[in-house]
Parts: structure tokens; C-alpha cells; sequence
């Protein structure tokens, strides 16, 4: 390994900066991303932006954390048969197979009562997906994160 005080990240790769939009809240503060060849190095509040002038909260400068987190998931799961809920027993399986299982069981949940199906979404621009997935699903049971946080804390 080398040794961090003699190598910074601008001695390897290619180093460049994008301004973007923070998605970890509802207020959008505008934010800028460091990339080395491409990975996540740094965010900091882009001080251009007219909403947050440059300031960004703790949920916002850690956002490097939902991208690289060691718990996220990166292949579809199935539950190890005999295995209970919660014991976390998963084997990996692969997307066709997934979608696959899911095709199964939405296909019969929708022929039989599409009101027995409900959906949660967290954060970003899935909220307004998941509203029009569950209208056409046939689900009147459809909410989102923003519900129950940042947009009453906007309000």
C-alpha cells in the first residue's frame, strides 16, 4: 500500500470535477463531484449554486458512502430455502432469474386482486416512477420517502 502522505489521488488517474445535483433530500443543493478515472472521491457543496451557495449538510458531503458501502447491493439475492426470514441466508442468483420469479408472481397477484400489491420507494426520482408503475398495476397502495421526511420539513 502506499503511504497516503507521500501519494495523494492527483499523483495516479485522471482527475476531474463535475458540478451535479444532490439527491440524498428533496432541497437539491447543488454539489460538486471529484473523480478519479472515473470513481467517486469527493463531494463538496458547489459554491456557483443559487439555492445552497455552496453548503451542503452531513447527509450530502457523505453521499460517496451510498455508492461505495460495502452493504450495497450489487446482484440479485434469493433467500437460501429452509433459511427463516431475517436469518440472512442468501444465495446469489442471476438477473434473468430474478426477473424471471417476479414476473411469476406479479402476473398472479394482478389476475387475482392488483389492491393486494403495495410499494415503497426511498429517495431520488424513483417516487414518481413507482406513482405511475402502481397506476398501471392496478395498486391504489403505492408511497414514497419524501411522504415522510424532507418534503414535510420543506413545508
Amino acid at each position: 500500500m502506499r503511504d497516503p502522505a507521500e501519494h495523494t489521488d492527483k499523483d495516479t488517474g485522471h482527475v476531474e470535477t463535475k458540478n451535479t445535483t444532490c439527491y440524498m433530500c428533496a432541497c437539491r443543493c447543488g454539489i460538486r463531484v471529484t473523480l478519479r478515472d472515473g470513481e467517486i472521491r469527493h463531494i463538496e457543496g458547489n459554491p456557483d449554486h443559487p439555492h445552497n451557495q455552496g453548503v451542503i449538510c452531513a447527509k450530502g458531503a457523505s453521499g460517496i458512502m451510498k455508492q461505495y458501502s460495502p452493504a450495497r447491493l450489487t446482484k440479485p439475492l434469493l433467500r437460501r430455502p429452509g433459511s427463516e426470514r431475517g436469518s440472512g441466508e442468501f444465495d446469489e442468483i442471476s438477473w434473468d432469474q430474478a426477473f424471471q420469479m417476479l414476473e411469476e408472481r406479479l402476473s398472479k397477484l394482478r389476475a387475482e386482486d392488483p389492491k393486494r400489491f403495495a410499494l415503497f420507494t426511498g429517495r431520488d426520482q424513483m417516487q414518481g416512477l413507482t406513482g405511475m408503475f402502481a397506476k398501471q398495476f392496478g395498486t391504489p397502495n403505492y408511497a414514497a420517502h419524501g411522504g415522510f421526511c424532507s418534503v414535510n420539513m420543506a413545508a
